[in-house]
């Protein structure tokens, strides 16, 4: 990731690291509300769905990871107070939750599709929370165009994203997934349930700083 950019969203998550991690936990809350709902599997029979719910959020994560950017966005544009990020990362959030759900739609049908692969639609419109813009598709054709001014930069915020992501769910399988016996105690079960909610909340803790990334770059972007 180019310095100029790298620097500057780094300083820019240490210092709203709280209103980050808050808007965060609300950007995520459907995983997280997802992950403390699901129950320690009762037997041997129960453990598979569970694990596949584990990896099933990290899968799914990233269109509310694009809506944290537009959050983030707030924050890489002036500087404010630590309640003022907040509120007006809040404000952000609500909006970019509709077009970030669009694209996250396009993304989805270019995999299916083919037509344009997934993983470059997912870069030509992993700015979309960030956009200024009212409306559709104003966002999208924002972030498309931004996003193409700056393709390499982008592309390489959206690599390390799912990086992160995939690191969360290899750390949390080592850490909370061992072999289990034919008749497994029943910590060795809740450790199962404890992966799922482990991966949550490394999502909820670690998208802050790739969400910055991004919207940094859609603001050094900006005419």
């Amino acid at each position: 990731m180019p310095g100029p950019i790298l620097g500057p969203a780094v300083r820019t998550w240490l210092r709203y690291l709280v209103p980050l991690t808050v808007l965060s936990a609300i950007a995520l809350s459907p995983l997280v509300a997802l992950a403390l709902a699901t129950p320690a599997p009762a037997d041997l029979t129960g453990v598979r769905p569970v694990l596949m719910l584990g990896w099933a959020l990290l899968a799914i994560a990233w269109p509310s990871q694009l809506v944290l950017v537009g959050g983030a966005s707030v924050m890489t544009r002036a500087p404010r107070s630590q309640l003022g990020a907040l509120g007006g990362g809040f404000v952000q959030l609500v909006h970019a939750v509709v077009p970030c759900l669009v694209a996250a739609a396009a993304v989805a049908i270019g995999c299916l599709a083919l037509a344009v692969p997934g993983p470059i639609l997912l870069v030509l419109l992993a700015l979309t929370g960030a956009s200024r813009e009212r409306g559709l598709p104003a966002p999208l054709v924002d972030s498309v165009a931004a996003a193409r001014r700056q393709l390499l930069a982008v592309a390489l915020a959206v690599a390390a994203l799912v990086a992160i992501d995939a690191a969360i769910g290899l750390v949390a399988f080592r850490a909370f997934v061992v072999p289990l016996p034919a008749k497994p105690a029943p910590a060795q079960l809740a450790a199962i349930r404890d992966f799922v909610r482990a991966i949550a909340l490394a999502l909820v803790i670690a998208s802050p700083l790739p969400a910055t990334l991004l919207a940094t770059i859609r603001a050094r972007g900006e005419p």
